[in-house]
C-alpha cells in the first residue's frame, strides 16, 4: 500500500470490526490538488474512493484515508468564493450569539477556519477571534485579511497555546471540516478540553441522509473521511464528554447539518429536535446497505445516459466547455468518465485560473473564454450551483448557448 494511504479495518469511533462496503466510486486523484504549467506533466497517483459503514455504531466513513498533510501541500480552496456562504456564515454567527446569548468580546475559536469568513462574522458581532488553519497559503491570506489565524492542525500543543495566549473558549466551530478530521475521538477529547464550563461546541457538516436524495455523490472525496448523522454525532460526543443540545437541517451544500453541544451536563436544556431528528435517521435507510446499493445502481445509469448525449453531440461536431474546477467536479469528472468529452473547464474563481485539473490536467481559464470561444453547450460539474450559474451567465444562453445540467436528473438550459 501507498506510504500516503491507509486502509483501516475497524471502525475510527467505536472501533468495531464489523465494517462492510457500501459504496464504490472511481479511484481518483486527490481532488484539490490542481497543479500550474510547471507541474502538468507530473503523473499524480489516483486513490480508491469507497464509503463503508461501521454496522455496530452506523459511522459511515473512507475506509481509504489520504494522509492529512498530504491533501494540505497544495490545498487552494478558500470558503469565501462559495456562492452564498459568507451571507451564510453572517447569518449563522447572529445566530449563535443571540440564540445562547454570548457576551460580547467573547473567545470564539474556528477550527479549519480556511481563509477567515466564518470568523470575519463573529468579530461583526464583536467578539474575539482566533483561527486554526492547516494551509499556510490560506492562513497567510486570513492574518492579513485581519482575522489572527494560527497555522497548524488542532494538536494538543496548539490546544495549550490557545489556553495560555486566550483562555478557554466559549465557543468553538467547526465548519465544513469535522468530516476531514482522521482520529476524530481525540480531537474532539481536545474540543472538550479547550471549551469553557458553558461553552458551546458548534458543527455544521454535510449531511448525506439529504445529500443522497438529490444524488449528490460528489460530496465524497478524499478529504471527507466522515459522513455524519445525528446519531452518530450524539454517539461520539458522548464517548468525549459533551452532549447535543441541538440539531437542526441546513441548506447549504446540498443538505448539512448544524449542531450545537455543550459539556456532559450542563445548565442549557437539550432541545426536542435532537431527539426528533435520530428518530427520523432509525426511520429510514440511512444505516442499512439498500440505500447506497440504490445510490450506485443510479448513479451509473445517470452516466451512461450523460455520457450518450456527450457522443452523440461531440459526432455532431457540438464544441463542449465544462464549468466548475473544485473537489466535487474531480470526483464527478472520475466517475462518470467525462475526461475526453471537454478541452478545458472554466471557473468564476481566479485561483483556479491557469490552472490545470487534478491526474487528467485539464485546464482552466476564466469564464471569459466561454464568450470569446462561444462553445455549443457548457455542461455544469457544479452542478449545486446552477441557478447561481446560470443566472449569472444568462448572456451565454442569450448568445445561443446551452447549459447541460447532469445531477440529480439530466437536462439542457437553453
Amino acid at each position: 500500500m501507498d506510504k500516503f494511504i491507509r486502509n483501516d479495518t475497524q471502525c475510527r469511533i467505536c472501533e468495531s470490526i464489523d465494517i462492510d462496503t457500501i459504496l464504490k466510486l472511481n479511484n481518483t486523484p486527490l481532488e484539490e490538488q490542481f497543479v500550474g504549467e510547471s507541474n502538468k506533466h507530473i503523473e499524480q497517483k489516483s486513490y480508491p474512493l469507497e464509503l463503508a459503514i461501521c454496522n455496530n455504531c452506523g459511522y459511515v466513513h473512507l475506509p481509504y484515508v489520504v494522509n492529512p498533510e498530504e491533501s494540505y501541500i497544495d490545498y487552494i480552496y478558500k470558503s469565501g468564493v462559495t456562492p452564498g456562504l459568507r451571507s451564510h456564515y453572517d447569518e449563522y454567527a447572529k445566530k449563535i450569539v443571540t440564540k445562547y446569548n454570548i457576551k460580547k468580546k467573547s473567545l470564539i475559536v474556528d477550527l479549519g477556519s480556511n481563509d477567515g469568513s466564518m470568523l470575519a462574522s463573529f468579530k461583526r458581532q464583536k467578539m474575539n477571534v482566533v483561527g486554526v488553519e492547516p494551509a499556510k497559503l490560506i492562513a497567510e491570506h486570513a492574518n492579513q485579511y485581519g482575522v489572527e489565524t494560527i497555522n497548524d492542525f488542532f494538536t494538543d500543543e496548539v490546544v495549550l497555546k490557545i489556553l495560555s495566549s486566550y483562555g478557554h473558549a466559549d465557543v468553538i466551530s467547526a465548519n465544513y471540516m469535522f468530516a476531514n478530521i482522521d482520529d476524530i475521538v481525540h480531537f474532539t477529547k481536545s474540543v472538550e478540553n479547550l471549551l469553557s464550563e458553558d461553552g458551546l461546541f458548534v458543527v455544521e457538516t454535510g449531511y448525506h441522509p439529504e445529500q443522497f436524495k438529490i444524488k449528490m455523490f460528489d460530496y465524497i472525496y478524499h478529504e471527507h473521511f466522515s459522513y455524519f448523522t445525528v446519531g452518530v454525532l450524539s454517539y461520539l460526543f458522548n464517548q468525549c464528554g459533551l452532549e447535543i443540545i441541538d440539531a437542526q437541517k441546513t441548506k447549504p451544500k446540498g443538505g448539512s447539518i448544524r449542531v450545537v453541544a455543550q459539556k456532559q451536563n450542563g445548565l442549557r436544556e437539550i432541545l426536542p429536535s435532537v431527539a426528533m431528528i435520530i428518530k427520523s435517521e432509525n426511520e429510514s435507510k440511512i444505516y442499512q446497505h439498500e440505500l447506497y446499493r440504490d445510490l450506485g445502481e443510479s448513479l451509473q445509469a445517470l452516466r451512461l445516459e450523460l455520457t450518450k448525449l456527450l457522443k452523440r453531440l461531440k459526432s455532431k461536431g457540438k464544441s463542449i466547455v465544462a464549468f466548475g474546477a473544485s473537489h466535487s467536479t474531480t470526483t464527478l469528472i472520475y466517475h462518470f468518465e467525462l475526461g475526453d468529452f471537454f478541452d478545458y473547464i472554466v471557473d468564476d474563481n481566479e485561483a483556479k485560473h491557469g490552472q490545470y485539473s487534478p491526474g487528467l490536467h485539464i485546464p482552466v481559464f476564466s469564464t471569459d473564454k466561454m464568450y470569446v470561444d462561444r462553445p455549443d453547450y457548457i455542461l455544469i460539474l457544479a452542478w449545486q450551483h446552477k441557478d447561481i450559474i446560470c443566472e449569472r451567465h444568462s448572456k451565454f444562453i442569450e448568445n445561443g448557448g446551452k447549459f447541460i445540467v447532469p445531477l440529480p436528473n439530466l437536462y439542457i438550459v437553453e
